[in-house]
């Protein structure tokens, strides 16, 4: 192989920008099959180890998936491979829970804004439906429950495949962080009831079209769920 073609790099890290550079191009696109290990290695001038090396490393952050018999082909769950990422940059910069959901919550404030025009007349009986569920006596778990699928709901509403996907994502971190974190402000009445208001706000100021009423039930909402995270920091710290 030509050495100045690596520029000073180690030989995987060559081979990881070139799969870089065709995803980021538009050269490779989810579910496309990628060209063999000997093609590659022939292309790059390095050798097939070098070019296997990689795959596999791609293979386990769920990049690209490996058929046996049948090739190489980009695949990927977007949220599951930036949680795989994500998880152990928050674990190194040691960011705390309360600094995810306030990103998260950054993020919903935006999907409300864009609900407000976007969301379709499905989507809004979609949450219609999921709030008069949450109405029946069940525990605080089942609530738990539909209390993320109505605000994936909302999120979905938006139309914006960013929000959905980073939205998604923050969950998951605070579900991680945080185990039954609904569950756990369900258990209080008092605060169940004030969700359930705003979640009810939220939702008529969707099927109004009003902006400001919609900014006021969910900033409601984002007061309760704040001051029960703020005891649950104050727990874990003590």
């Amino acid at each position: 192989m030509d050495n100045s073609k690596l520029n000073g790099k180690k030989t995987y890290e060559y081979v990881f920008d070139y799969f870089s550079e065709q995803i980021l191009s538009g050269k490779l696109k989810l579910n496309d099959k990628i060209p063999t290990e000997r093609e590659i290695a022939e292309q790059l001038g390095v050798s097939r180890n070098s070019i296997r090396e990689v795959m596999h490393m791609l293979e386990i952050t769920g990049l690209i998936e490996c058929l046996q018999g049948s090739g190489n082909y980009v695949r990927c769950d977007p949220v599951e491979y930036m949680l795989k990422s994500v998880n152990m940059v928050m674990a190194l910069l040691e960011i705390d829970y309360a600094e995810i959901f306030h990103i998260r919550t950054g993020y919903e404030y935006a999907a409300v804004r864009l609900a407000v025009e976007a969301a379709t007349e499905e989507e809004l009986e979609g949450m219609r439906q999921i709030l008069e569920e949450m109405e029946q006596p069940m525990s605080a778990k089942e609530s738990a429950r539909l209390d993320l699928d109505f605000h994936h709901m909302l999120v979905k509403s938006s139309h914006n495949r960013i929000l959905i996907l980073y939205s998604s994502m923050l969950d998951g971190l605070l579900d991680q962080f945080i185990e039954n974190f609904r569950a756990k402000i369900l258990t209080n009445k008092m605060r169940a009831e004030l969700l359930r208001r705003s979640h009810w706000g939220i939702y008529h100021a969707l099927r109004e079209r009003d902006l400001p009423e919609a900014m006021k039930a969910f900033d409601k909402h984002f007061r309760v769920v704040e001051a029960q995270l703020e005891k649950l920091v104050q727990k874990n710290s003590e």
